[in-house]
């Protein structure tokens, strides 16, 4: 297929992944669906995308790899030989035209509206979110839809690697890291949190986690900041608290595994889990409330959890409340605050 097929493929909405591998076989993912085959397509062709939507870009030994933003905002990663066996390798994640609020989720199942209206309620109460789960299973969009829901008094910091998140507040400043550019020095996460502490923020959203910025992070939230949202790569609640672990000691200080989970019990209060299911479909797992350390582990409640039915023709799925309410509404209780309980109820 030529360049101008490859730019048609990228230009058209229902594609939401354009993927060129290193052999010239072309992959689309259009919006529900499974990678498709669209034909093959040569390096120049490649390149002639490449041009077409970050402008001339030159790959090979000396610059091998980079992460670059299309001009409408769309990821674009590209790997070149000598890192591959073929001469370029380019994948693209679509940045969509606009980004679905909490209660359009709702509609297309991704969750309950008791979960929506429990998540809802605990970004208006300030607890610190981290929203987790595989590659393109949906965190971004999630994060979007609950960071959007911030007040618009609050003066809001957004730290990424690649701009894709957007928000309706009036008072958004947007942060992007600077990496991997031969010319100038780097500028990464952890950078950018350590500025973003000095500049007055009400509410803090990081696209994703990723390193040793999580030192500093958590150390922001001990200390009292507040109503901060993430995303991070992780395979459960429970397991991306173990990623949290590692990524803090990416930060290379001498500290004792008790210290680092005993700062990740007291920071983070909710980790919700997205999941793409055997149907296909990009929909919330389980959210867990982080309730404190005991002797060594780390203590983790679910509020909400999904239940898999299984009958000989479908197969269902439906998030349900446990019915356990949170261990931060008995702080709410005791200063005074009616904290609702029909979230909780089926």
């Amino acid at each position: 297929m030529a360049g101008e097929a490859l730019i048609a493929a990228f230009d058209d909405p229902a594609v939401v992944e354009l993927i060129v591998n290193d052999d010239g076989s072309v992959y689309v993912e259009r919006a529900g669906g499974e990678l498709e085959p669209l034909g093959k397509a040569t390096a120049q062709d490649a390149a002639a995308l490449l041009g077409d939507i970050v402008g001339p870009q030159a790959f090979g030994p000396e610059r091998p790899f980079a992460d670059l933003t299309a001009r409408d905002g769309s990821r674009v990663h590209v790997l070149a030989y000598p890192l591959l066996r073929g001469p370029l390798a380019v994948t693209v994640r679509k940045k969509p035209p606009r980004r679905p609020g909490l209660q359009e989720l709702c509609r297309g199942q991704t969750l309950t509206p008791g979960c929506a209206a429990f998540l809802a309620f605990a970004v208006e109460q300030r607890r610190n979110i981290l929203v987790v789960g595989g590659a393109s299973s949906g965190k971004t969009t999630l994060l979007n839809a609950l960071a959007a829901l911030i007040s618009a008094k609050s003066r809001v910091l957004v730290v990424e690697d690649t701009p894709e998140l957007t928000l309706p507040q009036p008072h958004v400043v947007y942060l992007r890291t600077r990496l991997r550019d031969g010319r100038l020095p780097d500028v990464t996460l952890r950078d950018l949190v350590v500025n973003t502490l000095r500049m007055r923020p009400d509410r803090i959203v990081i696209g994703e986690v990723r390193g040793p910025e999580a030192f500093d992070l958590l150390q922001a939230m001990n200390v009292g900041q507040e109503g901060v949202m993430a995303t991070l790569h992780a395979g459960s609640c429970r397991e991306a608290l173990l990623r949290l672990e590692t990524l803090v000691l990416m930060a290379g200080l001498d500290m004792p595994l008790k210290a680092v989970r005993g700062g990740i019990a007291s920071a983070i209060d909710l980790v919700v889990f997205m999941g793409r299911l055997a149907d296909g479909s990009r929909r919330v797992v389980q959210v867990s409330e982080v309730t404190g350390l005991e002797l060594d582990a780390i203590l983790m409640n679910d509020l909400f959890r999904t239940e898999t039915r299984k009958s000989p023709q479908t197969l269902s799925f439906a998030l349900r409340p446990t019915g356990s309410p949170p261990r931060f509404y008995d702080r709410l209780r005791r200063q005074g605050y009616d904290a609702p309980m029909e979230f909780f109820k089926e």
